[in-house]
């Protein structure tokens, strides 16, 4: 019998055994190995299996190489390969492990309990399985019971990690030969009796020796729990038990997540966790619902694997990769796709785990590609924009590397991106240039770009016995979007041989197009659309919106622009036809269908309970793009009936208008003027940029990102500007002389002003010049790109522009911050998708009120349709048709100055609006002032109304009436051109549709 000073000196060693402090316990088990002391057989134990823990503590290893392919699992005839590495063992035993047997051997000739027996047979196995004698290891082990002891007087806790020992050693010697039944009948027994004798809040695996600030390369070689649930995963795989196998996993995974220090066993978890994501993209193959059920799990398992590869890697040194990253980069992509996660907030925490991988890589073109596609499809346009030129930057220093190399016949580097990768991105940032961000220039530049490129690997590898051929879908969708383009200029060009030459362009670039692949919906729509706008060619225009309508029935516009190239033969009936039949297909029809007016209400109260502000209106399962195209052709629809059936007939319409309205965009009014971009978005959620950490596993936590770079545009912090700073660092940013670029700051932050550098105006806006006015200039957020001024300014191309903005008063966001509601100082608002619905919703509106106002003017009930104008303009005071409509009333009660008032202003909001120009030449008229609109008609004409017929009817009415002012000689040339200019405005009234066809631009 023990005395009370020995079992306190045992429930010591018992408590610094469980804990790993080996030092401690090796000093009280000295206490006990006194000669003929009682408990000494057992110090001696102790004091032995210290030694050997303390001589494993000191081994140099590397986790990262010894488990570099973990987790890798193929499949063929033989059945299913895991590779799961054993733990880490000493090959050659050293003079200290010999010693330590022949220790254990000696102790084992004294007369022993059971408890003691137990402990110096695991102890001893533990000796064996280090020096690799695995068959003594296993002689050791094979005689010990597979259940869990009883808790003893000398370790009543720590008895538990040696029977871990015991059946994991049981379980690596059944495996090594063979037999993964047994092995896995081990693990797993070991695990179930280990669970019964904890609390339900004690944790399964507990590091020893791992202190929370150890090197990874100092952790324990086995911890017997951690492998026990990891090798029994491994031994489900190898079994091609794969459900089962899964399920274990993702235990392993779940637990490990809570391990205390959080970074332990992090590479082995790196690989466990890629291979469970491979194993659950394998069972949701093809399984819509399953993949919906997966959902979640797919990318809380990429959250992790990100926060593991940051646990495990570092930014990297020169010549380092990172190929992992990059194979997660391209893993997370390809899944968000698989479980179809393309809400916002799903594309947000995919976007955390591309922004995180920039911190992990360099100069990454495939980080920024993936960036690119995310970021469009989140609808923050602008951050995009800033994603797509640093890609387009990067991969054109690829590409001066690929030509080296196809010149000299060498073999391309397989990190570098593909033609192919490289071209696809091109083709979403031609799109995003011309359909979100109306920039056709851009998109011009952007598919000249992928034009020489193609080009120029035809010329160097017309074999493509190196890079392979270019698919013809990418050929056409190049085609496509530089056909577009050209088609847009042609709309916006102001000379007629510039329009003529863009208008030709874009036939033949959309026809081609359409043949390098007949299937592609865009190519016979944008054909169509142009050939109504340019030529007026209506049955061509036909016949191509009809392949169109017939490859993809559920888009509306094809279907919309069918319905107006019918008003434009005035066939009527048969628009109303196809606008029934489309409409009808449209997840929007019940919306607009179920929205029948009450006959005890009033038009005029049935719209103003639709306002703007209505808060409460829900839209129903069409997305709101879709409702907004629906809500147009629903315009159009109620337009034809104005025209066919008379007026009165579309005023009984008015109320499903207005509930559809609400329907549509009651959600994007509801949500008001917030910040709808990437940074704000991940703000509001919580999600911070480059502080992720496996501790965010366990707790969630989320630090807020006050980090991040304000962007020049908005103000607002951007996450393609930080990632600028990053990629196109200092000492990246050359010039192209090779030098570093001047800076117009001393290096010292307490010096003084520099005298090269203007003072910022006191106030926002305020011009440098007096007498001029203010014309604030948005800047690029990546100076580095931004073509040279060659003017020395400090905004110059080489000098960088955050460096301006830093150093005077923290940046572009503190003006913003000091301007308070003040937004005027800059052109353009950020473009997002948000921001786009939200303009879309008040042009809505408006146009709605326009087209009520335009009803009652044709029945002659002016006062109404002066209230429907003023309700549009309150709905959107910027629109330059309502300002017309209301010149135009005021023209027809004879208030002229009033009229040329609107018509001015309308003309000052928007340059090309050809009703204001016309409704302005001719108040003009009326006035007197016929040369003045005879000057503007002239001009219109030329311009953007060259297809407009009442330009070109008052432009042949005016040539009339001076005709016959004239004498004889000019009267025959004028009424010549009076006549041409009248016949013209015939022949475009007869092909005129009931809307322009402008609306339908992408």
């Amino acid at each position: 019998m023990l005395s009370s000073r020995h079992q306190s000196v045992l429930k010591e060693i018992d408590a610094a055994r469980c804990v790993g402090s080996w030092s401690t316990a090796s000093a009280l088990a000295a206490k006990l190995a006194k000669h003929g002391s009682p408990g000494h057989v057992f110090g001696s134990i102790v004091s032995s299996e210290a030694e050997l823990e303390e001589y494993l503590a000191k081994v140099e290893w590397s986790p990262q190489e010894h488990w570099s392919d973990d987790g890798i699992m193929q499949r063929s005839s033989n059945g299913v390969r895991v590779t799961a590495r054993y733990p880490m063992n000493i090959s050659s035993s050293p003079k200290q492990l010999e010693a330590l047997e022949k220790r254990l051997q000696k102790i084992g000739k004294h007369t022993l309990s059971d408890e003691e027996a137990y402990q110096l047979s695991v102890v001893t196995a533990k000796v064996y399985f280090y020096g690799s004698k695995f068959e003594q290891c296993q002689a050791a082990v094979d005689s010990l019971a597979t259940t869990i002891p009883d808790e003893g007087a000398m370790s009543p806790v720590y008895v538990r990690q040696l029977y871990m020992a015991q059946m994991v050693m049981r379980g690596i010697t059944a495996e090594m030969h063979g037999d993964m039944d047994t092995a896995h009948s081990m693990y797993d027994t070991a695990l179930v009796a280990l669970k019964e004798r904890l609390s339900s809040q004690a944790a399964l695996v507990v590091p020893r020796g791992s202190a929370a600030g150890a090197e990874k390369s100092h952790e324990e070689l086995v911890n017997w729990a951690e492998e026990a649930l990891y090798r029994r995963a491994m031994a489900s795989l190898a079994q091609d038990n794969i459900d089962r196998g899964a399920d274990e996993l993702a235990v392993y995974i779940r637990v490990m997540d809570n391990v205390t220090p959080a970074t332990f066993r992090v590479f082995r978890r790196l690989r466990a966790n890629r291979l469970h994501m491979q194993l659950e993209r394998q069972s949701i193959g093809t399984d819509s619902s399953a993949a919906a059920q997966a959902k979640e799990r797919v990318m809380a398992s990429h959250r992790r694997q990100m926060a593991l590869l940051k646990a495990t890697y570092a930014f990297p040194r020169a010549n380092e990769a990172h190929a992992e990253v990059l194979a997660e980069v391209d893993g997370a992509a390809r899944d968000w796709e698989l479980v179809r996660a393309f809400s916002r907030v799903e594309s947000l925490r995919l976007l955390e785990v591309l922004y995180e991988a920039v911190f992990l890589t360099f100069n990454s073109p495939q980080v920024l590609r993936h960036l690119v596609h995310v970021l469009v499809r989140f609808g923050d346009y602008h951050e995009a924009r800033l994603a797509f030129v640093t890609y387009r930057e990067l991969v054109e220093r690829q590409l001066e590397r690929v030509k080296k190399a196809l010149g000299s016949g060498s073999k391309i580097d397989s990190g570098l991106e593909s033609v192919n990768n490289i071209l696809r991105t091109v083709v979403v940032g031609a799109r995003l240039f011309l359909v979100h961000l109306d920039s056709a220039h851009d998109c011009l530049s952007v598919v000249h770009f992928a034009n020489d490129l193609i080009d120029d690997v035809e010329a160097r590898d017309p074999d493509h016995q190196i890079i392979p051929p270019v698919p013809e879908t990418i050929r056409a969708q190049v085609a496509l979007w530089k056909g577009a383009a050209h088609g847009r200029l042609a709309q916006r060009s102001r000379e007629p041989s510039n329009r003529a030459d863009h208008h030709c362009a874009a036939l033949q670039l959309l026809r081609q197009a359409a043949e390098l692949n007949p299937q592609l919906y865009e190519a016979h729509y944008f054909l169509a659309l142009e050939l109504a706008l340019g030529t007026r060619d209506i049955a061509a225009a036909t016949a191509a919106a009809k392949q169109a309508a017939a490859l993809d029935a559920t888009r509306l516009d094809a279907w919309h622009l069918l319905v107006l190239l019918s008003t434009a033969r005035k066939d009527y009936a048969k628009a109303l036809q196809i606008c029934e039949v489309a409409m009808r297909q449209s997840v929007w029809w019940p919306a607009y269908n179920e929205s029948q007016p009450d006959a005890n209400k009033s038009e005029e109260s049935v719209a103003h309970s639709h306002t703007l502000h209505d808060k409460d209106a829900k839209a129903p399962m069409g997305s709101v793009d879709a409702g907004m195209d629906f809500f147009g052709l629903a315009m159009t629809h109620m337009a034809i009936e104005g025209r066919h059936h008379g007026f009165d007939t579309s005023l009984d319409a008015q109320p499903r208008l207005f509930a559809l309205y609400a329907s549509v965009f009651g959600s994007v009014v509801a949500a008001g003027d917030e910040s709808d971009d990437v940074a704000s978005a991940m703000e509001a959620a919580g999600i911070s940029i480059g502080l992720l950490a496996v501790g965010d596993l366990r707790t969630g936590h989320h630090t807020h990102p006050s980090h991040l770079v304000p962007s020049q545009a908005s103000g607002r912090p951007s996450l393609a500007r930080s990632l600028a700073r990053s990629v196109f660092s200092k000492h990246t940013r050359f010039s192209s002389h090779g030098e570093y670029p001047p800076l117009p700051f001393s290096a010292s932050e307490d010096a003084g002003e520099v005298a090269d550098v203007p003072k910022l105006p006191d106030h926002p806006g305020q011009s440098d010049h007096p007498g001029q006015p203010d014309q604030p200039k948005r800047q690029r957020s990546m100076p580095h790109l931004r073509a040279p001024s060659g003017d020395g300014s400090v905004l110059s191309a080489d000098i960088p522009t955050e460096a301006f903005f830093d150093k005077h008063g923290g940046g572009r966001s503190s003006t913003v911050t000091h301007m308070h509601s003040n937004r005027s100082v800059y052109s353009t608002a950020v473009a997002t998708r948000q921001s786009h619905q939200r303009a879309q919703a008040r042009r809505a509106l408006c146009s709605l009120w326009l087209a009520t106002g335009t009803a009652f003017v044709a029945l002659q009930r002016l006062d109404e349709a002066g209230g429907a104008v003023a309700e549009a303009l309150a709905a959107w005071p910027e629109s330059p048709e309502a300002l017309t409509m209301r010149g135009q009333l005021a023209a027809a009660e004879g208030q002229h100055v009033m009229a040329l008032n609107e018509f001015h202003a309308a003309v000052a909001l928007e340059a090309n609006n050809i009703r204001a120009a016309v409704a302005l030449a001719c108040v003009e008229h009326e006035l007197g002032r016929r040369d003045v609109a005879l000057g503007l008609l002239k001009n219109i004409t030329r311009a953007h109304g060259w297809c407009d017929p009442e330009a070109w009817y008052w432009l042949g009415r005016l040539e009339h009436e001076l005709a016959l002012e004239c004498d004889s000689d000019a009267r025959t040339q004028m009424l010549r051109r009076a006549l041409k200019y009248s016949s013209y405005a015939l022949e475009l009234e007869s092909s005129q549709p009931v809307r322009p066809f402008s609306i339908l631009r992408p």
